[in-house]
């Protein structure tokens, strides 16, 4: 199945969850990215040219779709479900 195609077929609840995902992914990556740069600061500790760990818009929202990716994959079958079944 084509991507546009898999969108397009999403229902509202599906996209609420894609959407919540990768608010939690955002989240996630930013703690991810911060728990690279303690590592980094401590292998290198102060050496003159080593350079600094930034955190760029592109590794942070590469990184949030990454993890709502997976997240979506492993949990969000039974996320769509479970919210089908609350909501009658």
């Amino acid at each position: 199945m084509k991507f546009g195609k898999w969108l397009y077929d999403l229902t509202n609840t599906d996209q609420y969850i894609l959407i919540g995902y990768f608010i939690f992914g955002l989240g996630l990556s930013y703690l991810t990215i911060i728990a690279f740069r303690y590592w980094h600061i401590k292998i290198h500790q102060s050496k003159k040219y080593s350079h600094e760990v930034r955190i760029t818009p592109f590794a942070l929202f590469g990184v949030a779709f990454i993890y709502a990716t997976l997240l979506y994959m492993s949990t969000g079958e039974l996320v769509t479900s479970w919210i089908m079944t609350s909501q009658q």
